[in-house]
C-alpha cells in the first residue's frame, strides 16, 4: 500500500516521518556511503524544505514501512537542475510543469538483503507504480531522477528502464546518472505485471495537485 504525505500532513504523522528519515540514513549514509546531509539519526537535506511529496510503501499485512521516495516539481528547486546539472550533459535544464523529479528512492535493507524473496521487486515496483498513477492522473509527461548505475539496473529489471539524459559521471564514490521515464499506461501496466500487482497501489486515488493540497 502506498501512502502520500505532503509538508502539512507530515507534521501530523511524526512517527511516519521519523521512520522514513531514519530509513534514508540507513540506506544512503550507513549502507551506500553516499555524501549526504545527516542530522542525528536522520538523512535530510534542503530539498526536504521545498514542499515535497513523500511516497511511502507499507506492507499490507504488517503495516511496516518497506521503502520511500520524494517527489518535487522541476519548476522549483530539484536535485538534477540545482545540484547535479553535470548529469544533464549538453541538455538544457529541465523546468516544466509536466515533469517532476523523484529522489531519495530507498528500500528497507532487511528486505533488499533477503535474496530468497521477491519483496524488493514488489516494494520497489509499488513505489514506482504509485508515482506512475499520480503522474497519469496529473497528466505528467515524464519523471526524472538522479540515481546510480546499480539502481538503474534494478529499474530495468522492474520493467521501467527509462532513458539516460546524459552520460554517467563519477560523483564522490558513486557512478551517477540522470534517467527520465515517460509517464504512460503501458509503462505502468508493465511494472505491475512484473511485480504481479493488481489494481491501484495508492491508499486513495489522487492527483499531484490533490496530494499537495491535502
Amino acid at each position: 500500500m502506498i501512502r502520500i504525505f505532503n509538508t502539512k500532513s507530515s507534521k501530523h504523522h511524526p512517527q511516519e516521518m521519523d521512520k522514513m528519515f531514519r530509513l534514508r540514513k540507513r540506506v544512503f549514509h550507513d549502507l551506500l556511503k553516499w555524501d549526504v546531509s545527516v542530522r542525528g539519526a536522520w538523512e535530510i537535506d534542503d530539498y526536504d524544505d521545498a514542499n515535497p511529496l513523500y511516497v511511502l510503501s507499507y506492507d499490507d499485512e504488517t503495516g511496516r514501512l518497506r521503502g520511500s521516495l520524494r517527489l518535487l516539481p522541476t519548476l522549483g528547486p530539484n536535485m538534477l537542475d540545482d545540484t547535479f546539472p553535470i548529469l544533464l550533459g549538453d541538455n538544457p535544464q529541465i523546468r516544466s510543469a509536466s515533469v517532476w523529479e523523484s529522489s531519495r528512492f530507498c528500500i528497507d535493507p532487511e528486505i533488499s538483503q533477503n535474496r530468497a524473496s521477491n519483496q524488493v521487486t514488489i516494494a520497489a515496483a509499488e513505489l514506482m507504480c504509485g508515482v506512475g498513477e499520480l503522474g497519469l492522473t496529473s497528466s505528467l509527461s515524464h519523471i526524472v531522477t538522479v540515481t546510480d548505475v546499480f539502481l538503474e539496473r534494478m529499474f530495468r529489471r522492474m520493467g521501467c528502464p527509462g532513458e539516460r539524459i546524459g552520460d554517467p559521471q563519477r560523483i564522490g564514490s558513486v557512478h551517477a546518472v540522470a534517467v527520465a521515464w515517460e509517464v504512460t499506461d503501458t509503462l505502468l501496466d508493465t511494472m505491475k505485471s512484473v511485480a504481479e500487482i493488481d489494481g491501484s497501489v495508492l491508499e486513495a486515488p489522487m492527483s499531484l495537485e490533490m496530494a499537495r493540497a491535502a
